[in-house]
């Protein structure tokens, strides 16, 4: 009876405290998207004297408490071949105003170095950065209206707090409201 008693309580207490809504974004969405985005060659550089930049494999991984970016990144100029597996965080950002979820990859300038020199930088950003937008989870209508027996009623949609909680395979992004 104990037990029931517990549970039964706590379900309770979670469904008065529970105002949210939310949208998830799983990382085989964004995988297929950096799919189709595909691998990248870039020449960079004056004509004549152009190093060859690619990008391969991009990929997301979404963990409890972090979500990452992955890829290959070669740089070819002359004699001159470097090779980088990459790893960068990724902030998720949420926006109530224009109700959007973005993706930033931290630090996303990748520079080519050997003893000391560098011989190029390439930024991420330039290529990911625009499909990594989604949209939010604000409702549509801040109010509601409806006609009861005791005349119209408004009831207005008061946002508490947004929260990005980062899960295995999935981030979700989740605001609380409050009805007034």
């Amino acid at each position: 009876m104990n037990k029931f008693l517990i549970t039964y309580s706590i379900f309770f207490l979670s469904a008065i405290a529970a105002g949210e809504i939310s949208v998830s974004i799983s990382e085989n969405l964004v995988n297929e998207y950096l799919q189709i985005i595909g691998n990248h060659e870039i020449p960079k550089g004056k004509k004549g004297n152009q190093a060859l930049w690619s990008i391969k494999n991009p990929y997301v991984k979404f963990e409890h408490g972090s979500a990452e970016f992955h890829s290959t990144i070669t740089f070819k100029k002359e004699k001159i071949n470097i090779k980088k597996n990459i790893k960068k965080n990724i902030f998720v950002e949420y926006s109530y105003d224009d109700n959007q979820i973005r993706m930033v990859i931290e630090d996303p300038v990748v520079k080519m170095e050997r003893s000391g020199e560098t011989y190029g930088k390439i930024d991420l950003s330039t290529f990911y950065q625009q499909g990594l937008q989604f949209q939010g989870p604000k409702p549509k209508n801040q109010s509601v209206k409806f006609n009861t027996n005791k005349g119209k009623i408004k009831v207005n949609m008061n946002l508490k707090k947004s929260i990005i909680y980062f899960e295995k395979g999935v981030v979700r992004v989740a605001i609380d409201l409050k009805y007034k």
